[in-house]
C-alpha cells in the first residue's frame, strides 16, 4: 500500500468516525452486505498473520495450511 493509499485510508476512517451511530450502522450493514467476502478474506488473512506474527505458524506450517483450504 503506497503512502499515499494509507493516507486516504485514514481520511475515510476518520471521516467514518464523524458520522452519526445510526449513519455508520447504515453503512456497515450496506459494506457487508456488498463486500463480504472480500472482508472475510481479510480477517482471515489478518488472523493468520497475527498467529504466524505470535509464532502459531510456522512459513511452512502457514502455507501448507492455506495449500489445503478447501475451495
Amino acid at each position: 500500500m503506497t503512502t499515499q493509499s494509507l493516507q486516504l485510508s485514514h481520511h475515510f476512517y476518520n471521516l467514518f468516525q464523524a458520522l452519526p451511530d445510526d449513519a455508520k450502522q447504515g453503512f456497515l450493514a450496506t459494506l457487508i452486505t456488498h463486500n463480504r467476502q472480500e472482508i472475510e478474506d481479510l480477517l482471515f488473512y489478518q488472523d493468520c498473520k497475527a498467529a504466524k506474527e505470535d509464532g502459531f505458524l510456522s512459513d511452512q506450517k502457514a502455507q501448507e495450511f492455506v495449500t489445503n483450504l478447501p475451495q
